[in-house]
Order: structure tokens, then C-alpha cells, then sequence
């Protein structure tokens, strides 16, 4: 009996001895090792541009795979486990390249995405004056140009001595102006003398640079045009309404508390002018055409004589943004690096971004909030609609912006029309 005992005890001990061997035997599954991100190539480039992303254990299942660029997902096409192609989305912003793989993503190298715009002719045809849908419609050098909240543009008509109005639809009316001249009143009953720069404030009334008659003049809602300052003769006068002076105003921007900044062209200053018409001397600027503000407050201005982008902060200080002083030229880059010829209309968007009209050179310019600054659309002089370098302009003067929905608008000067352009 005690016999079975001893075996039995020792047959039991030997089965968990056993057991307990297997556990310490076996084991356990490791994780698959995580994948790498280490180079990408080309590291700049448009929607659609196909970038190698070179790593480590990715794998072969592009069903497992994506990839971001700056956060905006891109199409994987193939997938080898030491480097992946994918396609630049169109939206995509410039940010690190990352790959996620089952869940985990993995961050590499900053790609540099470039806009590129997609040019379209939203109204004109030739020189001339008509009033109709599209290219129905005709103008006789469209300069300043500004978006209401409704989607509606309002166009400086200069030698028609008109403010002419673009529906979302393109339908194009003429909404103050006749004749050459200098009278207040009502729609047509009012008279400019090559009206040059526009721009709106918070309440919808535009503010026009009126070239020749040396002045700014206010357009409420309802087309009543009165004069804000300025007297027709020109001067450097500061002075409130009528006692002031200007030498040919060629830009204009409203900010957030109806203040109306004034390019004061032959004078080579930057003017300002308060709701109630008192205009002081704000900068010695030197020879410029545009003028924006940014969500902060910050001024921008573009220079005739020295083909810069130029800011005037909030502090009072003027710096440069890009360009080089009085070298003109066409090259991207970023800051001094670049280079522009006649830089003229600019504006700016809700991230940061400065959209500019490289006259001279027939371009679109884009800077970033870095000052990186690239072509979206334009080469040659000339006029064709196209993407990117295959669209052509003459001479774009002005432009303004519609960030909501991706698009600008610009004042095509030499080829009597309004451009559209879809920014991606």
C-alpha cells in the first residue's frame, strides 16, 4: 500500500515537473518589429507628385498601409517592405511625411507641397464696355478688385471711370460710375476718374482709390458714393475729409476697425485714414502698389521700387518678406532668396499665407507664413486657361481671395478680365 503511495506521489510529481518544463520552454509570440520612415524623394513637389518613401518593415500589404502628408492622407499605389510609392493628395500642406501601418504611424522627412491653381476666365472678353454674363461682359482695364461676403466681386473699371459688380453667377452690372469726372451721388450718377484700388469694410461699404481725382471715396451697399477724403489736388496735406491730400492712391485695405490704408503712390507713403476721414502719414515706404492685412493686424505692402514684399507689424516695425532689393526676377526661394518683378496686388489668407501679383513676370506668387515663396499658376506673357505654368496672364494687377472655398480672383489688366483660379 505504501508502495502504490511512493509511486503514485512520484509519477504525480514527475507530471508537474514535466509541465512546469513546458511552460518555461515555451516562447511567448514577439511583436512584429516596428517599421521605419528614413527618407523620402522628391522631397518637394504639386498634387499628384508620386514620392518613394524609403524604410524599413513595411511589409507588402497596401491594404495595411497608409500615408500622410502633413496629416492629409495620400493614395499608397505600392508597397515592398523597404519602401513604399504614394500619391500626393491634392489639399496637402507642407509637414512630415508619416506611414501608419495596423494603427501605429511613424513620422519622417517634411515634404514641401506647392499650390498649384487651375486658371479659368470668369468674365471679360476684349476692351470695351458691356454689361452681360461671362464673356459677354467687357472692361477696359480691370485693376482693384474685392469679395463681399455674398460671394459678389467689385471690380475698378478704370477707363470706363466704373466700379462694375460680378455676380457669383458672372453676371457683371455696372454698380457706381459713368463718365469720366468727379461727383458724389447714386450708382451712375456719380463720376471717377480712373478708379484704381478697392477695398470693403466690415459693414460692406467699399473704399475706392481714385486715381486721378487724388482722393478716396466711400460706396455704401446701396451704390451711394460720397468722397472720405482727399480733394482733387494732389498733395502730402494730412488733414481730415476734403483738407487732405493724396498724389495718385494706387492701394487700399480696411481693417477690422474701418481704418482704410492708402498707398500713396507719387508720394512714396502709406497713408491712413480713420472712419471719420482724419488721414495721418503712417510710413515712408517708398513707391508702392498693394496693400493687405493679416488676422492680426499686420500690414503687407508690395514695392514698385525695390520688387519686395514688405510687412509693417502691429509694433510699427518694417521688415523685409521676401524679394531682393532692386533685383528684379522670377525666382522662387525663400525670403531674400526669392525675387519678383512689379510686384503689385496681394492678399492674404486665414493661415498665414500671402498671395501676390508678380506683374512684370506674368505670375501668381505664393508665400507661406515661412516666406517660402513659389509660383501657383502663370509663365509667359500671354493668355491661355491651363493648370499651374500652362496658364497664361498679362500683366495681373490685382487679386483678392476667397480662402473658404480655395479660389482667387484676379484682375487680368492687359487682357480686360477676371481670372479664376482654384487653388490646390
Amino acid at each position: 500500500m505504501k508502495f502504490k503511495q511512493f509511486v503514485t506521489a512520484v509519477l504525480c510529481s514527475s507530471i508537474l515537473f514535466s509541465a512546469c518544463k513546458k511552460d518555461k520552454d515555451t516562447v511567448a509570440p514577439q511583436p512584429a518589429p516596428a517599421h521605419t520612415v528614413t527618407a523620402i524623394s522628391p522631397a518637394s513637389g504639386p498634387k499628384n507628385t508620386v514620392v518613394t518613401i524609403t524604410g524599413t518593415n513595411f511589409g507588402t500589404s497596401t491594404s495595411v498601409l497608409k500615408v500622410f502628408f502633413n496629416g492629409v492622407q495620400g493614395t499608397v499605389q505600392t508597397a515592398a517592405d523597404t519602401q513604399l510609392t504614394a500619391l500626393v493628395p491634392s489639399g496637402a500642406t507642407t509637414g512630415a511625411v508619416s506611414v501608419e501601418k495596423n494603427g501605429t504611424a511613424i513620422g519622417g522627412p517634411v515634404f514641401t507641397y506647392v499650390g498649384t491653381g487651375t486658371v479659368t476666365t470668369f468674365a471679360g472678353s476684349s476692351m470695351g464696355f458691356a454689361d452681360g454674363t461671362g464673356a459677354a461682359a467687357q472692361f477696359n482695364i480691370p485693376l482693384g478688385i474685392v469679395k463681399d461676403a455674398a460671394g459678389n466681386l467689385f471690380v475698378c473699371d478704370r477707363d470706363n471711370h466704373r466700379i462694375r459688380k460680378i455676380t457669383p453667377a458672372g453676371v457683371v452690372t455696372t454698380f457706381a460710375g459713368s463718365s469720366q469726372g468727379f461727383t458724389n451721388g447714386t450708382g451712375t450718377a456719380a463720376q471717377f476718374n480712373q478708379p484704381y484700388c478697392i477695398t470693403m469694410d466690415g459693414s460692406g461699404n467699399l473704399y475706392v482709390g481714385d486715381r486721378m481725382n487724388h482722393a478716396i471715396r466711400k460706396i455704401t451697399p446701396a451704390g451711394v458714393v460720397s468722397t472720405l477724403a482727399g480733394n482733387g489736388t494732389p498733395g502730402s496735406v494730412n488733414g481730415t475729409g476734403t483738407a487732405a491730400q493724396f498724389n495718385e492712391p494706387l492701394g487700399v485695405a480696411a481693417d477690422a476697425s474701418g481704418n482704410i490704408y492708402v498707398a500713396d503712390y507719387i508720394n512714396g507713403l502709406i497713408r491712413k485714414v480713420t472712419p471719420a476721414g482724419v488721414v495721418t502719414t503712417l510710413v515712408n515706404s517708398g513707391i508702392v502698389f498693394g496693400l493687405t492685412l493679416d488676422a492680426a493686424g499686420n500690414l503687407y505692402y508690395t514695392t514698385y521700387s525695390s520688387n519686395q514684399v514688405m510687412k509693417y507689424s502691429t509694433a510699427n516695425v518694417s521688415s523685409v518678406v521676401a524679394g531682393q532689393a532692386g533685383t528684379p526676377g522670377s525666382a522662387d526661394g525663400t525670403g531674400t532668396a526669392a525675387t519678383f518683378y512689379f510686384p503689385s496686388g496681394i492678399t492674404a489668407d486665414g493661415s498665414g499665407n500671402l498671395y501676390v501679383c508678380d506683374a512684370f513676370n506674368h505670375r501668381i506668387r505664393k508665400i507661406t507664413a515661412a516666406g517660402v515663396v513659389t509660383t501657383i499658376a502663370g509663365s509667359t506673357q500671354g493668355l491661355n486657361e491651363g493648370v499651374g505654368s500652362v496658364a497664361q496672364f498679362n500683366t495681373p494687377i490685382a487679386l483678392c481671395g476667397d480662402p473658404a472655398n480655395g479660389l482667387l480672383y484676379v484682375a487680368d489688366f492687359a487682357n480686360h478680365r477676371i481670372r479664376k483660379i482654384i487653388v490646390e
